[in-house]
């Protein structure tokens, strides 16, 4: 009974996330209400409030459902060939801040930087800051291994990051149209997975 429970309880908690990210995108953060919310998720007010105390919890817990559901985990770095394992993270990351709803949040939390700086620094916490630390942790175990030489793996992870976006994502953020294939995507991440490996010493195994 008791795994019933738990099980219903979970899948409640699903729906109000879902529900939360879709009315978030579509009508925007502050003119969302906790009653459309569980309106939308088919549950009660009393039950979003169960799962999560507030809006900006709410908020925080569609940012990290995002990650999930990108594979953004230390999971997702596992494997023999690191060229291949920082490859895959790397494009995965590249495809999901461009989708619709990344490209929201993030101009969301630009334009209430001001008035609303808690929004953005839950933003940065659930999302960018732990998909850092989760790259910085498995560059730290390449570096121990001796596969790479690196001063600093918070540093290292933070230029990935950073090159990942490219242009095309600046175009997105303001914008602008952007024609950039998913197979010129996938070769703009490869190139600059190889310069990243290269610039910290990586040498292929033959």
């Amino acid at each position: 009974m008791t795994q019933i429970l738990s099980a219903r309880s979970e899948k409640k908690r699903q729906q109000i996330v879902e529900a939360a990210g879709e009315l978030f995108v579509q009508q925007g953060f502050a003119t969302t209400s906790m009653d459309e919310v569980a309106q939308r998720a088919g549950v009660s007010k009393q039950t979003v409030y169960a799962h999560f105390g507030s809006k900006d919890e709410l908020f925080t817990h569609c940012i990290e459902r995002k990650c999930v559901v990108s594979e953004l985990l230390p999971s997702a770095l596992a494997g023999e060939d690191p060229r291949q394992v920082l490859l895959e993270f790397t494009q995965r990351f590249a495809e999901m801040i461009r989708s619709e709803e990344a490209i929201y949040v993030y101009r969301l939390c630009v334009s209430q930087a001001e008035t609303h700086p808690t929004l953005s620094e839950r933003y940065f916490e659930a999302g960018p800051a732990k998909v850092l630390k989760v790259l910085a942790d498995y560059l730290t175990s390449l570096e121990r291994a001796g596969v790479l030489t690196l001063d600093n793996p918070t540093v290292a992870a933070g230029q990935l990051l950073l090159m990942a976006r490219g242009m095309c994502h600046l175009r997105l953020e303001l914008g602008l149209e952007v024609r950039e294939t998913d197979a010129e995507r996938h070769q703009r991440v490869t190139q600059m997975v190889d310069f990243f490996l290269r610039g910290y010493g990586f040498q292929p195994r033959r």
